[in-house]
């Protein structure tokens, strides 16, 4: 998901594949849904994501859309099949929570803090948290984020190969290994964005998954995938079950299953990784040439990962077959979500 923000952007329309009277619009690099004729291509908006914890006059104005035990935080809601993940602010309301006219405001510039505006952070179960400490100087490393199809769709080309997979509902856990050096850390989603990593405790949900993860990257030298010299791998998963409720995938104890493997900062084709990894990757449901309807109908059905069926489907993710970005950098990893999954609010990465 993109970095939380609150920003004036410049919206850019695409129209709703389920609703003639909605469109899609996309500000900064987030998915919001509006009423088709309110806005125009390149109209100023003042844009306040998912997770933002409101107060003062916009409180009082969204009280009844918010959600949380205070009322007070704004959730992403799903219209017509596709996720709305924030609120567009009026002139006026910009105008008073601001101080300043919209038409003065800097695009691009994070307003949270001038309008009293927070980001929500769920609280974390005890077996996902534990003691942190700063990611070593130096050390270069990646991060992984997945956007919204809807507003991405059209940066994809007509009959292009590309890969869907199930997304799975868990936590996002990232093993960072140096071989040269012998650096190791593990990390989660939220932690890698503020540079900490996880101290190693046996406690410790993603390190005690962890074990299975370095075997198999040792299997990628044996397998002569790689070359046995010095290599820096990111290995980014999802780790279950940790979401609570039904979403189990059959397993008791934590498991990462994989979704993208890099070596040396880049990402390796599936196909590539697939003798040595395909046990531990995400349920892969399609490989073949692109279609915004083929693609939009994996999103659906029962999860593949227990291999009964046992629960809904979060939804799925494609990306191009060989890595590449959108033409606004965004790199083309993008998600669709079940429309019966609900989101609660209270997720966490």
């Amino acid at each position: 998901m993109s970095n939380w923000k609150v920003t004036k952007e410049r919206i850019e329309l695409f129209p709703h594949p389920n609703a003639d009277k909605l469109e899609l619009g996309k500000v900064g690099t987030y998915q919001v849904v509006v009423q088709k004729g309110i806005y125009q291509n390149g109209d100023e908006v003042v844009f306040v994501p998912e997770k933002s914890v409101l107060t003062g006059t916009l409180h009082d104005e969204f009280r009844n859309y918010l959600v949380g035990p205070n009322k007070d935080r704004v959730k992403a809601i799903s219209l017509r099949g596709e996720l709305s993940c924030g609120i567009i602010l009026s002139e006026d309301l910009t105008s008073r929570a601001t101080g300043h006219h919209l038409a003065v405001l800097p695009v691009g510039e994070d307003l949270s803090e001038r309008m009293g505006i927070t980001r929500y952070e769920p609280p974390i179960p005890t077996e996902l948290a534990g003691q942190v400490e700063p990611i070593p100087d130096g050390v270069r490393y990646g991060q992984h984020d997945c956007e919204q199809f809807g507003v991405y769709a059209d940066q994809f080309v007509p009959g292009e190969d590309v890969v869907i997979t199930e997304k799975l509902h868990g936590s996002q856990a990232i093993f960072y290994w140096d071989t040269g050096i012998d650096l190791q850390f593990v990390t989660s989603k939220g932690l890698l964005s503020k540079g900490l990593c996880l101290t190693k405790t046996e406690r410790n949900a993603y390190w005690r998954a962890i074990p299975a993860l370095e075997a198999l990257v040792l299997d990628m030298f044996a397998s002569e995938i790689l070359p046995n010299t010095p290599h820096v791998f990111q290995v980014f998963g999802e780790l279950v079950p940790c979401q609570g409720g039904n979403w189990s995938y059959g397993f008791t104890e934590p498991t990462i299953r994989v979704f993208d493997v890099r070596v040396n900062g880049k990402s390796m084709t599936y196909e590539d990784l697939k003798p040595v990894w395909k046990d531990a990757w995400v349920p892969v449901l399609y490989e073949g040439g692109f279609n915004p309807e083929t693609v939009r109908a994996f999103r659906e059905g029962k999860e593949q990962v227990s291999g009964t069926e046992l629960h809904i489907r979060e939804g799925a993710v494609v990306r191009p077959f060989e890595d590449r970005r959108a033409s606004d950098g965004t790199r083309l990893v993008l998600k669709l979500i079940n429309p019966a999954y609900k989101e609660t609010g209270e997720e966490f990465n």
